[in-house]
């Protein structure tokens, strides 16, 4: 308690120059009255509350100036207001039409600040907390898979992981609250993102090139999942969300809270949750194991269990010169890999399961001086982390006894990744932001069998990033950015391969990448943009170095010593649409890739596992994205969206393995501002172009259907759903899935969730 003083009264000292407080004030109706549980964001300053029992909000704390408030609820059309901040209060209300079409979502990960989808230079998109909880499946990759140009590549449910317009592992960036998690989900398929789904506020998707606001590996885009391990000051004493999901395709059961006391101008945060999931089920049938031939009668998919939890604390200061904050969890994950599931004739079936344990604690740090540095700078922002991860695998053995479970791999990987950001003062019409970004990572393997070397990887980079409206309806973009890239490994004479006992190399890089782009007004229901990136990426220690088994993914990983960095040309366009009644958004694209560096199945086995061994080629990806929603009735919504990308290795003429087919989204939604109904249709075509490794997939469709009911006590919001899931009990098999040739995705489930936000 002594350190949290101390620390109060030092953000106090560090804001001592504020004057007195200025606030936005306001109400938000629809047509039957106040509307509750609203978010209203005061998007210029990244700030969010939810309206009261009254429908009234409350933004102390702000600097005079202009500013953006934006709306947004289920059941309405979302809103923007624009508040000129001149004396001590300003009003900002807002009267919201009633809407099934889900309009302008906030996104705060593809621009220095937040705005609206239609105003981004990329193709985005943004899911809210109640949408989150309202998408099958139990992962956050699960819950964004019914956005344009996300597919999911999942190994059970725990390691599911987002594939963007065809690229995932180390092109797509998987970032929190804007920062890199340390984890090591881009090592193998088998590792999960160490994240808790209920803890997640909004997943913003931005597709295509990426890079220069968040550095390298983020050729094929980004997903940023928003936890905020630092609170938020209301001027609510109590806010926060209690939620709970369970789901009987796999028994889950899970919870979260998340409690923040406000008091002047100070918040403190606790939040707890966790996960207990047992076997997936699956259509009951036989299933061969492709590598044997032997038939298992199976219900479930064998060892996909999952257990987590997370705890955290949080403390942040705030008033109108500024924000400073600080946050820290700890989460934890036990979480089975399907396979061939142990079985009485061990020595001719052997198992092939495993499991693996993850623990990640995290220190975040946040501030934004809105005040800063006279006659340069609008504002300053720096924004830290450090992770502590540790991650052992265990592979499902046989010794004399039976079935045994030692230890295989450890992984302990310290990353601290930060961002000090300058807005600068307007030069006339053009404004931007200048920004340095480092990262350091410290990486050790021990173990059985170790899958690399100990080393340590550096990154530093500096980006301007500069816009310019031309008119009230054109703006334009331009970005530059600078990055440093060094991989030093360390000898380990512990270590049980003789090749890592030894070697010391490293390997540097440096690039400059850059982005231009504009948008444009073209009616006052039309908007279009554009954007070109040159983006670029550092091979990886692993994907340098590997040498070993790795146990999860049942293959023995060799690296490639001589790797030259990935560089990416990357053309995004977009043409959105907003009526009355429609909305509609086409995003076509092409990324062009040298030395795209990829893992391949070269043949051969050692220690009777096949060889996976990174190699590079060029890469051409293209294709587009589409989506368009009707309203007939007034709470009737009618939606259609479809994705496809082509990706073909142009060095050898062949088509990159794991590519998702062509995908199609069908759905009607009713929404009013008490109850929803959803029934939707996904479906994918058969996947015939096939790259190394890669096995035909028959096409597919599944059915989904839920309901749900919204109601408000004083000011206490219940969002409360029912949905089934994959009604039909379809079998299917997805082609992105490295097991889909034994075993399918998951049958029908039911599942419950409960949402509380105050």
């Amino acid at each position: 308690m002594k350190r949290m003083r101390g620390f109060s009264i030092a953000a106090a000292f560090l804001f001592a120059g504020a004057v007195q407080a200025q606030t936005i004030t306001g109400t938000v109706r629809g047509p039957a009255g106040p509307i509750v549980g609203a978010t209203v964001r005061l998007l210029d300053l990244d700030r969010m509350e939810h309206t009261g029992a009254r429908g009234e909000y409350s933004f102390s704390g702000v600097p005079r100036g202009v500013y953006r408030v934006f709306v947004g609820v289920a059941g309405y059309a979302s809103a923007t207001n624009t508040v000129r901040l001149t004396g001590d209060t300003e009003t900002s209300s807002f009267d919201l039409a009633e809407s099934a079409i889900r309009l302008q979502q906030v996104v705060v990960s593809a621009s220095p600040n937040a705005r609206t989808e239609g105003e981004e230079y990329q193709s985005t998109a943004s899911k809210s907390q109640v949408e989150l909880e309202n998408s099958p499946g139990t992962s956050f990759a699960e819950k964004i898979s019914d956005v344009p140009g996300v597919s999911v590549r999942g190994l059970g449910s725990a390691p599911s992981r987002p594939i963007l317009r065809g690229l995932g592992d180390n092109e797509v960036l998987i970032l929190e609250n804007g920062l890199r998690m340390g984890d090591l989900a881009t090592f193998d398929p088998a590792h999960a993102t160490p994240i808790a789904a209920l803890g997640i506020t909004q997943v913003d998707v931005v597709r295509g090139p990426a890079t220069i606001l968040y550095g390298p590996s983020a050729i094929g885009g980004l997903v940023n999942v928003i936890t905020d391990i630092v609170p938020r000051v209301s001027d609510h004493p109590l806010s926060g969300m209690v939620g709970a999901e369970g789901n009987s395709v796999s028994n889950e059961s899970a919870g979260y809270f998340n409690n923040v006391f406000s008091s002047g101008n100070q918040a403190f945060r606790i939040s707890a949750g966790g996960v207990r999931a047992d076997e997936i089920r699956i259509p009951e049938r036989a299933y061969t194991d492709p590598g044997t031939g032997a038939v298992f009668n199976l219900d479930k998919m064998p060892q996909t269990f999952e257990r987590s939890s997370e705890g955290g604390v949080g403390y942040a200061f705030q008033n109108q010169a500024g924000s400073i904050g600080l946050g820290a969890k700890h989460y934890s994950m036990n979480y089975g890999i399907p396979g061939v599931p142990p079985n009485a004739d061990f020595q001719n079936v052997p198992p092939t399961t495993s499991r693996i344990e993850q623990k990640r604690n995290t220190v975040e740090f946040r501030s934004s001086l809105n005040a800063g540095i006279p006659s340069v700078a609008q504002q300053l922002s720096l924004n830290a982390n450090y992770n502590d991860y540790n991650h052992s695998e265990f592979p499902t053995a046989q010794d004399e006894t039976g079935v045994s479970d030692p230890q295989a791999n450890h992984f302990h990987k310290r990353e601290l990744n930060g961002v000090l950001q300058m807005r600068h003062r307007p030069l006339g019409a053009l404004q931007g932001t200048l920004g340095l970004w480092s990262n350091i990572e410290d990486l050790t393997i021990e173990g059985d069998q170790p899958l690399g070397p100990n080393s340590r990887t550096t990154g530093f980079a500096g980006y301007a990033y500069e816009e310019y409206p031309t008119s009230d309806k054109t703006h334009l973009e331009a970005g530059l950015r600078y990055d440093y890239n060094k991989i030093q490994t360390r000898p380990f004479a512990e270590s049980t391969d003789s090749v890592f006992q030894t070697l010391s190399a490293s390997r540097t890089s440096n690039a400059v990448t850059a982005s231009l782009g504009a948008v444009q007004q073209i009616t006052s229901h039309l908007i279009g943009s554009v954007s070109f990136a040159r983006s670029f990426r550092a091979p990886t220690v692993q994907e340098l170095f590997a040498n070993g088994l790795d146990a999860a993914s049942g293959t023995y990983s060799i690296g490639t010593s001589d790797l030259s960095p990935e560089t990416g040309l990357g053309i995004d366009a977009s043409l959105k649409g907003d009526f009355a009644n429609a909305t509609f958004e086409v995003s076509p694209y092409a990324n062009f890739i040298h030395n795209y560096i990829y893992a391949f199945l070269r043949g051969d086995t050692i220690q009777d596992f096949p060889v996976r061994k990174f190699g590079a080629t060029t890469a051409r990806l293209y294709g587009a994205d589409a989506s368009v929603t009707v309203q007939p009735l007034q709470h009737l919504a009618l939606r259609a969206s479809a994705d496809y990308v082509n990706a073909h290795d142009t060095r050898r003429d062949v088509p990159l393995p794991f590519i998702p087919p062509l995908k199609v989204l069908l759905r009607a939604t009713y929404q009013d501002r008490t109850y929803m109904g959803m029934i939707e249709t996904r479906s994918a075509a058969k996947q015939n172009r096939l790259g190394d490794g890669d096995t035909p997939t028959a096409g597919y469709a599944v059915v989904n259907a839920g309901v749900g009911i919204r109601f408000a006590q004083q000011r206490f919001l219940n969002n409360i759903s029912f949905h089934c899931d994959n009604v039909f009990n379809t079998l299917y098999r997805d082609n992105l899935s490295v097991i889909k040739d034994f075993l399918p995705q998951p049958g029908r489930g039911f599942r419950l969730n409960y949402q509380l936000v105050y």
